[in-house]
């Protein structure tokens, strides 16, 4: 299974793919044979793969129809297509800086680009990324499912509990009260208000337990496996500024470093 990264950047790929001969047409129409140094211009120093060896990538196709929109681009799309075009850009910015993506992300992305590939009439890119769309709607609903299916599963299995621990209380008390109530009534009160307060206590912690998860798993934040219910990938364990300052600022007494040194085996 592909992680968000990896689909995000097929995408990207897909998109620049499609764009490219919009791009350059419309670049030559304003500009001419001169169109690739009017392109690079819109970089201002920046660097990009576009200015180092020709290959045009994500970064530069949307940079430069950002940059060029007024001039060339707005001739043939709207303000809808400008804000996908910002759009992309950010999400690309993103990606390049490996941040961690949601499938939520990648259908976002996905559907920008449909949407941009479909404006400049990119038809047959565009179905890949819907194909693409798909796989992540799949996998959405799929996880929904099976996240249902285990909330039901652990709601009965809940409710089951809870009707025998309220039994045993029942039981338990009824029975302490016929056997000892009539010869001894206080103490007698005094363990069924006990038994009825623990069973209480246990209800109330089965009650409001969370969902658990079994097993190894894959993580809906970072699409990565983990073995444990809190993915240390998105949420990694943080040790307190205190101890590690007090753990740094340890030092051995001059005696203890002596000793140290003169049997390191010890």
């Amino acid at each position: 299974m592909r992680s968000e990264q990896q689909r995000i950047g097929i995408a990207l790929e897909t998109l620049t793919s499609g764009l490219f001969p919009f791009f350059e047409r419309e670049l030559r129409e304003v500009y001419g044979e001169g169109w690739e140094d009017a392109a690079r211009a819109s970089f201002r120093g920046q660097s990009s793969i576009a200015t180092q060896s020709g290959k045009w990538d994500a970064y530069a196709v949307l940079s430069v129809m950002w940059d060029q929109w007024n001039a060339v681009f707005r001739h043939r799309l709207g303000m809808a297509e400008r804000s996908l075009v910002s759009e992309l850009r950010e999400y690309r910015n993103r990606w390049a800086h490996q941040d961690l993506f949601s499938d939520d992300d990648s259908y976002r992305v996905l559907d920008s680009a449909q949407r941009l590939l479909n404006a400049i009439g990119a038809k047959e890119h565009a179905m890949l990324i819907e194909e693409r769309k798909i796989d992540v709607l799949r996998n959405i609903l799929g996880r929904r499912v099976n996240d249902e299916i285990a909330a039901a599963r652990f709601n009965r299995a809940r409710i089951v509990d809870v009707v025998l621990y309220s039994i045993c209380c029942l039981a338990i008390s009824v029975t302490m009260f016929m056997l000892f109530g009539s010869a001894r009534f206080v103490p007698t009160l005094i363990m069924i208000g006990f038994t009825v307060f623990v069973f209480a206590f246990l209800i109330y912690k089965r009650v409001t337990s969370d969902t658990p998860v079994y097993g190894v798993h894959e993580c809906p934040k970072c699409s990565k496996i983990i073995y444990s219910e809190v993915c240390p990938y998105c949420d990694p364990p943080h040790r307190s500024s205190s101890i590690i300052k007090n753990s740094s600022s340890l030092r051995f007494p001059p005696f203890t470093e002596q000793a140290i040194r003169s049997n390191p085996h010890a």
